[in-house]
């Protein structure tokens, strides 16, 4: 196999950062690159943890308030769905559509076009009351809109885009489309859904024997299972998908003609494509695509006349589609087989999911396979023009902003967030999609790199307004932690301590779009460009504004950032702490040395490079790693690659609430031994006295009894968790060297937390796990 055959491997952490690498070599690149700017369906970040009294809390009980009434809130939900009536230019003239007043009016134009009987319409706007419909809010602020109202579809003139994105539309819709080359995958996709279940039909005389035996069977009872058997010869051709019959050919092609693009003369009259059709019957039709919709043209392979065709073949449409009907006798059979056969597929099988990624390749069908038939299709080298245009800028986005913007929306009522979401999850997709592509060019050499006299392992490359370096210790970073494995383990951590500070989703504090594509042996980190990375500083200016700018020896501060990174920090239970610079200067951070925070030219605060955000676990690098550099050839039993093991944040969550049992249950101990020691003391008390408090309880209507269990009923079980406090420093048995008394009992104090954290977790959690 070929470089086709490369498994791509990525690891959506949905933002992240490594510009050490970059931070190095930015005064050998030349920085006047003002061209340069760019762009995370999971999914969702954003989701927030409810804790019960937090270790950081006020001191004040914290309490979860629970939904209101879950059933009439899902039938206030249900009530708020509604029918209109949309009002149409063609048949069928009128069509029913249900909405929700809490839905947005792109939500009405999807259901409009996805309905058999309106796939035609693209180019459109909506009127209520004569009134038009802004496209970008939601149904509920349309005046007057309620249930059985009426909505009219008006078609509108096409521009350029909209005309290409018709015409992609309507090959897709037609099945014109045909099968396309995966630049992305390789060369099959895997097989990620089971439509059917079917006999296995082996080769061999005794699977055959079998075979027939199970076909027998299986005629006299409807159940595919009936007569499988467990002890049969397995077979991994069952994982490729099987052959699907051929679906109902609408039309021979459908392509963009080689008159286009139209001169300025007929520009300036409205033409904006010329395209080429050929129908079933074998006749092909000049087509002119204009503002007012597509006719046919009186052009021939030989000659050029876009004017409109005499009489009888004078057809005119708004719709691409309506006018293949008109045009084809046969169009219109073929085309109601193939929404037929459509409809028996399973319907995951059909139309791709949105923000998913098809399963990789790792086991392909042979080449005379029918599933690796290829089929001619001109508009296939057409498609970059259709989707992007002729200069093909509709494609350069700049993706970090739209990540950013898009992360600032609002999130105060529960349709913010869900609108935000979504859209969250949108534009990660997207740019996941063109990241991978990109990280595809760049490992096979065909995008030059911005410093090509460093060595390869060294070099980084923008792309698509994407930043790219490999996952490798290209300038030596990582020498003491491992070298390249080092390097290679750090960016997936990074990944991981991106994706975990979007969850925290802390106002104020950005992350670049960042994934991670393993392609062709090599590990390539993919990154939003932020903006001013490439800005040239002042010679005794620091790269970064907050953090390690050059590993541990130069050490940046800056107030602006200690906010935001305390969030971070008191959310991982990371400890403000010391830190010193090569000169033995003493510097407080709220996070690693290692995590950097950069002022944008944009205004924003980004935090970067979190592969350390908690401490080393240092109970499992003692007995098995150890430094190459220093000891020469590493012994066999302490072998292990690199020192980038760190404490997975779910462990220092555990032993927090390990800690924050003990404290509870010793403060109720004391409580306890307290309160004995009381009614000791009252026990020794005078009887008038009590008697006395007696007969004072009594003219209020209480008894003494009642009054001092309502006093202890209300206290019961009630702690403050003020005064608790675990945190741990994230930069203990990392090189650094305290310089004062103080400072060598404090650090040895946090060496002996971590220890602790790790020894828990090799001595009761992961044998727990085990057992």
């Amino acid at each position: 196999m070929g470089e086709e055959d490369g498994n791509i491997k990525t690891l959506n952490g949905k933002l992240g950062s490594r510009w050490q690498l970059l931070w190095l070599s930015i005064g050998k690149v030349n920085t006047s690159m003002s061209h340069i700017e760019h762009q995370e369906p999971n999914e969702l970040q954003g989701s927030k943890k409810l804790t019960v009294n937090d270790s950081q809390s006020n001191g004040e009980n914290e309490s979860i308030t629970k939904p209101k009434d879950l059933e009439t809130r899902g039938e206030q939900n249900v009530e708020n769905v509604f029918p209109i009536t949309i009002i149409l230019p063609h048949y069928p003239y009128k069509i029913q559509v249900p909405v929700a007043a809490q839905g947005q009016v792109q939500d009405l134009r999807s259901s409009i076009v996805e309905q058999p009987g309106t796939f035609q319409y693209t180019c459109f706007h909506l009127e209520h009351n004569g009134q038009r419909i802004n496209d970008f809010v939601e149904l509920s602020e349309v005046k007057g809109l309620a249930a059985g109202s009426e909505v009219r579809l008006v078609e509108d003139p096409y521009t350029e885009r909209e005309a290409r994105m018709h015409v992609m539309r309507i090959r897709e819709i037609i099945g014109a489309a045909g099968d396309r080359v995966d630049a992305l995958h390789g060369i099959h996709a895997g097989l990620s859904l089971h439509e059917t279940v079917s006999p296995w039909t082996g080769s061999d005389p005794a699977s055959a024997a079998k075979q027939n035996s199970a076909n027998s069977k299986l005629t006299a009872n409807a159940n595919p299972l009936a007569g499988f058997s467990f002890d049969g010869p397995p077979s991994i051709q069952t994982l490729l998908p099987v052959t699907q019959e051929s679906t109902p050919k609408t039309i021979k092609a459908l392509c963009v003609s080689p008159w286009n693009p139209p001169p300025p003369s007929f520009r300036q009259r409205g033409h904006l494509l010329y395209l080429q059709l050929t129908t079933n019957e074998g006749e092909q039709f000049q087509i002119t695509s204009h503002i007012s919709g597509f006719f046919v043209n009186r052009s021939s392979n030989s000659k050029f006349d876009p004017l409109p065709k005499s009489s009888p073949k004078n057809a005119m449409a708004h719709s691409l589609l309506t006018l293949v009907q008109s045009l084809s006798p046969s169009f219109s059979g073929s085309f109601d087989a193939l929404l037929e056969a459509n409809n028996r597929r399973d319907p995951l099988a059909t139309f791709q999911l949105a923000s998913a990624l098809p399963s990789n390749p790792w086991m392909v069908p042979a080449i005379a396979s029918s599933a690796t038939a290829h089929q001619p299709d001109l508009t296939r080298t057409q498609e970059t023009y259709l989707l992007s245009g002729v200069e093909n800028t509709e494609t350069l986005r700049d993706w970090n902003e739209e990540i950013q913007s898009t992360r600032e929306l609002p999130r105060e009522t529960v349709q913010d967030r869900v609108f935000r979401e979504r859209l969250i999850a949108k534009i990660f997709a997207e740019f996941n999609d063109a990241a991978v592509r990109g990280a595809v060019l760049v490992a096979r050499g065909e995008v030059a790199p911005l410093n090509p006299t460093e060595s390869k392992d060294a070099q980084i490359f923008v792309y698509n307004n994407i930043f790219y370096s490999f996952g490798a210790d290209g300038v030596g970073t990582f020498t003491s932690e491992g070298g390249d494995e080092a390097a290679r383990a750090a960016v997936g951590k990074d990944v991981a301590g991106v994706k975990l500070v979007n969850q925290l989703d802390i106002p104020g504090l950005a992350t670049p779009g960042t994934i991670i594509v393993d392609y062709l042996g090599k590990r390539l980190v993919a990154q939003s460009i932020v903006p001013g990375i490439f800005k040239q500083r002042e010679p005794d200016e620091p790269q970064v504004d907050y953090g390690g700018v050059e590993g541990k020896d130069v050490v940046a501060e800056n107030s602006a950032f200690v906010p935001t990174f305390s969030q971070v920090s008191k959310a991982l239970k990371v400890k403000k702490h010391p830190v010193w610079d090569k000169e033995g200067k003493k510097h407080m951070l709220e996070a690693s040395v290692e995590t950097k925070g950069l002022l944008g030219t944009d205004g924003r605060k980004y935090i970067l490079d979190l592969y350390r955000l908690t401490p080393l676990d240092i109970s499992w690098l003692d007995p098995y790693w150890t430094d190459s550099s220093c000891h020469g050839s590493k012994p066999q039993d302490r072998n292990y690659p690199h020192r980038m093991s760190v404490l997975r944040p779910e462990l220092i969550d555990a032993c927090w609430r390990v800690k924050m049992g003990e404290y509870v249950n010793d403060v109720l101990d004391k409580r306890k031994n307290g309160q004995d020691e009381e009614a000791s003391a009252k026990s020794l008390e005078a009887p008038g006295h009590a008697l006395g408090e007696a007969e004072d309880a009594k003219a209020n209507g209480t008894s003494g009894a009642q009054a001092n269990e309502g006093e202890t009923t209300k206290d019961r079980g009630r702690v403050d968790i003020s005064a608790f406090s675990f945190s741990l420093n994230p930069d203990v048995f990392c090189g650094q060297s305290p310089q004062t008394a103080e400072d060598i009992e404090e650090w040895s104090n946090d060496e002996r937390e971590v220890r602790a954290v790790t020894d828990h977790l090799h001595e009761k959690i992961i044998p727990e796990l085990v057992r």
